[in-house]
């Protein structure tokens, strides 16, 4: 069958190709106008994991001094991503992500921690999809993994650079980039039907980004071995970014990683001190 330019058309924006390169433009305009900090460090980069279980391609990779952001870009039609956020819970600028640091001796350190960024939004464990049956692996924890891998695999390669000075840190935001609506559903734990699992009433609200955050899988664990399940579950949960596409620039423009929380040190000064 002879193809005519509308059938040739509908090929090409069935792909989520063309959301990734719009994505990339809109971040190269931020900076071609001075409006932005981050510049793409690389499109399409390969990534594969040590034991060779998963491997993928990153679509963009941006930097912004020792902050590193990890962008999957995923297009959809016409949907809606419903996080839910019981009890009120109020909008957190924890994000427990990965950071990194070779020594002046050359000694790679990485490890998981929450840093505070901004700007704040809803953080949530449970997103809900329509369409998603019960028995199938949630969209967005699968989409979250890989990119938690491809996280992990980036960062251990800048490790192994030979232009990567000693007492250098990094930090690594896992981010996804959708043009679904992103919506919190607030509501009261109580006010669940014990008997049949549903809620009569709850506040749905249009957000322009959210931080999914639980025990989602990666291939490398939090470094200080934990004394209780609690303390274990706690170190094993991660934070994605989930961004509308609508709401990147303002986003961008917004991000700062200021460490004030109780006045601790950054996570990385211990080691400095022990190397000393």
């Amino acid at each position: 069958m002879s193809e005519n330019k509308e059938s040739l058309l509908n090929i090409v924006n069935a792909s989520g190709f063309l959301f990734q390169l719009r994505i990339e433009k809109e971040i190269k305009a931020m900076d071609h106008y001075g409006t932005g900090k981050w510049i793409i460090a690389a499109q399409e980069h390969r990534w594969f994991d040590l034991q060779g279980e998963s491997d993928g391609f990153i679509d963009l990779v941006l930097k912004a001094g020792i902050m590193r952001m990890v962008i999957e870009c995923k297009r959809v039609t016409d949907a809606n991503w419903v996080f839910l956020i019981p009890d009120g819970h109020r909008e957190m600028a924890r994000t427990r992500v990965r950071w990194t640091l070779r020594n002046p001796n050359n000694a790679s350190i990485a490890d998981w921690h929450d840093f505070h960024i901004s700007p704040p939004s809803p953080e949530a464990a449970f997103c809900i999809v329509r369409g998603q049956g019960e028995k199938d692996t949630p969209m967005l924890e699968r989409l979250s993994s890989l990119v938690l891998r491809s996280v992990e695999s980036l960062a251990d390669q800048e490790l192994g650079f030979t232009s990567r000075s000693g007492g250098e840190p990094c930090v690594y935001f896992p981010v996804i980039i959708t043009n679904a609506t992103l919506l919190v559903c607030r509501f009261k734990s109580e006010k669940i039907d014990i008997s049949t699992g549903q809620i009569d009433d709850a506040d749905f609200e249009e957000v322009p980004c959210v931080r999914f955050r639980k025990n989602l899988s990666s291939s490398t664990p939090d470094s200080k071995p934990q004394e209780t399940l609690e303390k274990t579950n706690q170190a094993n949960e991660r934070t994605i970014l989930v961004i509308h596409s609508d709401d990147l620039a303002a986003t961008l423009n917004e991000w700062d990683l200021p460490y004030s929380h109780s006045n601790a040190p950054w996570p990385w000064e211990r080691y400095r001190q022990v190397d000393q």
